[in-house]
């Protein structure tokens, strides 16, 4: 290296992070707010330190060299783990703290346990705020390690060492379609079933195995729309003689108001095991592992036969 080690300090650091994570020196300013000539310097000194030009420009942005990902997983991690600790310097007293929490959902997680989750949540801290965000799983994992979300609630099947996951409870699937369906029994078949249209949800809300059931069991080709959500599809159903798969929990609330049915798959489909998802820290943050204890909590009282007992997972 060209300069000692010592000569730098951790809002270098956290330049490097932040462009290796953008790949852009304007994002990376707008989100550390200063402007991008300091950014350009950091960068500059940074180059100096490590003896290597850590960035090269490419056609999707800045592009880092073998050194520069050598250096972010312990980099980044490091950093984590400062910022957790200053977190978790002061106890969390939930009657008194103003933390804003922000937790990642698909749409029907919000319909069918958010009132659960804050009903649980505001109890004991009514001065808190909750921002939901929309769940793409595309996103999750990097959403959470960056800390722009503290928690996130869904079904994706993930496996990272740097994530906490805890199940929440399993979700069996059901079939549904319009009262008044022209041709689908009560009871159908997998041939009647099969011979219908379907609608099917967007992967990014992690029910991809609904999917590669339908195409195991022969109904793959009859996929005939595919919604970003499941705010509508108890709307598209009403305007069409096509069925869906669907969670027992949107099921059971479409049809309470009246306009759809369930019914019974005629083949079988593991259920949607919901996790509860945080990102594993060195230094926990109490704010965090707070919540996580509160949605289990709030959860727990979810009337729903499957609910999986146990405790938070280490």
């Amino acid at each position: 290296m060209d300069e000692p080690a010592s000569k730098y300090d951790l809002n270098l650091l956290r330049v490097f992070v932040l462009v290796y994570e953008t790949r852009s020196v304007t994002d990376a300013a707008e989100i550390l707010a200063i402007s991008q000539p300091s950014v350009s310097y950091a960068l500059s000194k940074l180059r100096k330190l490590f003896a290597d030009p850590l960035f090269h420009r490419g056609p999707k942005g800045l592009e880092a060299t073998p050194t520069a990902a050598g250096l972010y997983p312990e980099l980044s991690q490091s950093l984590r783990a400062i910022d957790s600790a200053v977190r978790g310097a002061a106890t969390f007293d939930p009657k008194a703290n103003t933390h804003r929490f922000r937790l990642m959902m698909t749409d029907l997680g919000l319909m069918a346990l958010f009132p659960y989750i804050v009903r649980s949540v505001l109890a004991d801290a009514p001065n808190v705020s909750i921002d939901v965000l929309p769940l793409d799983i595309s996103q999750l994992h990097d959403r959470l390690v960056r800390n722009e979300v503290d928690a996130a609630i869904g079904i994706p099947a993930m496996h990272e060492a740097d994530l906490l996951i805890e199940p929440l409870m399993d979700m069996p699937y059901v079939g549904i379609c319009a009262n008044a369906h022209p041709r689908l029994p009560g009871s159908p078949s997998l041939r009647e079933v099969a011979a219908e249209k379907h609608v099917v949800v967007s992967k990014q809300l992690g029910h991809e195995h609904v999917r590669r059931r339908l195409t195991e069991v022969g109904i793959g080709d009859q996929v005939r729309i595919t919604l970003p959500s499941f705010a509508v599809v108890s709307q598209t159903l009403a305007v069409t003689d096509h069925v869906s798969v669907v969670p027992k929990a949107l099921a059971d609330i479409l049809e309470s108001q009246g306009n759809i049915r369930q019914f019974a798959l005629p083949f079988s489909l593991e259920p949607g095991r919901i996790n509860l998802y945080t990102c594993r820290r060195v230094v926990p943050s109490q704010p965090v592992e707070w919540l996580r204890s509160k949605i289990a909590a709030g959860l727990a009282g979810y009337p729903y036969p499957n609910y999986l007992d146990g405790d938070l997972l280490p």
